[in-house]
């Protein structure tokens, strides 16, 4: 009885994966996440003409495709600062390639454990449109990003 009862009330917690791009703050469902790899040579995706689809790395056999999140979610008139040694989320899901897909993004955190009943609303914009909503996760605003809307 006493399980039922803590699952109720914990039925709203959810692990998140903190991450930044730029100076920003962001989280995705860690259960969405497979791995976090190493970037050593980010050249090819930096100079990708689509940032959403960047190009596609090899990892054991699996393509992944990466999608550059500091360049897609920045304006294309600023200037991006590259980090020396970016990190790629590899997601669980595959696109209609059979390609699983990758979030290049600048620094990758620790798993959270966060309420959803604490997610807030946007406002709408271009970006937003991947945003589920945001939150406080030690006193800083975090976005968390919607991967089934960026994975399209």
């Amino acid at each position: 009885m006493a399980s039922s009862v803590n699952r109720d009330r914990d039925g709203d917690r959810v692990f998140v994966l903190t991450f930044t791009l730029q100076r920003d703050r962001y989280c995705v469902r860690a259960a969405s996440v497979d791995s976090v790899l190493g970037v050593s040579d980010d050249q090819s995706v930096a100079t990708a003409d689509d940032p959403w689809n960047a190009g596609t790395v090899s990892v054991a056999g699996d393509r992944i495709r990466v999608v550059d999140l500091p360049r897609a979610f920045t304006s294309s008139t600023r200037t991006i600062n590259r980090i020396e040694t970016p990190k790629l989320l590899v997601f669980r899901l595959t696109d209609a390639d059979d390609a699983y897909v990758g979030w290049l993004v600048d620094d990758v955190d620790v798993t959270r454990t966060v309420r959803t009943t604490d997610l807030e609303s946007t406002p709408t914009g271009a970006r937003t449109a991947h945003v589920k909503g945001r939150l406080e996760i030690d006193g800083e605003e975090v976005l968390w990003l919607d991967e089934r809307a960026i994975h399209g």
